[in-house]
């Protein structure tokens, strides 16, 4: 099986998971979900990239940022936005930036980001417009959604080299292996724990009419 496919799988399962475990009636089996995935990284990940110092920082700081949201009855809605944003600029990027991608981001962090990759996941990050709250945000304030969501890909972007910067630091290529095809845990994650701090900071502005 070739490596898109590989990649396509895996990425499939992880989302089936995550969108059974956040579509059911009770809020704490998707934390319960979120606490494996941090004690898998705190475990098998970050010890191999990350810096002990950075560790209650990130990855923890994020992921309690998360929980909290899930758990809360005005927020909660916010953990689907912030998954579906950094999956639809990920998905993009990968997507355009594989195909069309010519000229380089930042070659000596991650050499196979381009600005055509970044272009795509903007593009395709725009469909979180169709989710509430996003729709009635962009149909009153236009120009303020459109500027929030670039935000969100620009941070999306800046975990994503972050936690790269990381690896080519360490000498690795990817932080683990329990998903074929993207790596680790972290290295599907790192994009979407940037962005949640983008999204608890917007909270109030993006709550539910």
């Amino acid at each position: 099986m070739n490596q898109f496919f590989t990649r396509l799988l895996s990425g499939a399962a992880l989302v089936l998971l995550l969108g059974l475990a956040y579509s059911c009636h009770y809020p704490e089996l998707f934390s319960l979900l979120l606490i494996a995935c941090l004690g898998i990284i705190l475990a098998l990940e970050w010890p191999k990239c990350g810096p002990a110092i950075l560790t209650p920082w990130f990855p923890i700081t994020p992921f309690l940022v998360l929980i909290y949201l899930n758990q809360s009855s005005t927020y909660h809605h916010l953990v689907l936005l912030i998954f579906a944003s950094s999956m639809l600029f990920d998905v993009g990027a990968y997507l355009i930036g594989s195909r069309c991608g010519q000229w380089k981001l930042a070659p000596s962090i991650s050499p196979n980001k381009t600005w055509e990759g970044f272009a795509g996941g903007v593009l395709f990050s725009f469909l979180i417009v169709l989710l509430n709250p996003l729709r009635h945000l962009f149909m009153a304030h236009p120009v303020w959604t459109a500027c929030f969501i670039l935000l969100i890909d620009i941070t999306a972007l800046m975990g994503d080299l972050f936690v790269s910067h990381l690896k080519r630091r360490a000498q690795i290529k990817d932080c683990g292996t329990i998903l074929p095809g993207h790596g680790g845990l972290l290295d599907r994650f790192d994009s979407i724990l940037f962005v949640t701090i983008i999204f608890f900071l917007f909270r109030r502005s993006l709550s539910l009419p």
